[in-house]
């Protein structure tokens, strides 16, 4: 990783924030904040819609690959 990413982070699909530790799925970036609130979130939580929503972004961007 090149020193402008280390200090910049990427931007998580998710929370649309730059962060610097994460996972990439489907060569997208998630933060680590962020995977921590989809795996632990319920279904009647107040943001399971915006996580399925952000999530929606995987297949739509790899779609047009």
């Amino acid at each position: 990783m090149d020193s402008s990413k280390q200090q910049a982070g990427e931007m998580c699909l998710v929370c649309e924030e730059r962060k610097q530790t994460g996972i990439h799925i489907l060569h997208q970036y998630i933060c680590m904040d962020c995977e921590k609130k989809i795996v632990s979130a319920e279904t009647n939580d107040e943001y399971y819609k915006h996580y399925l929503k952000q999530l929606r972004k995987l297949k739509l961007v790899n779609s047009s690959v």
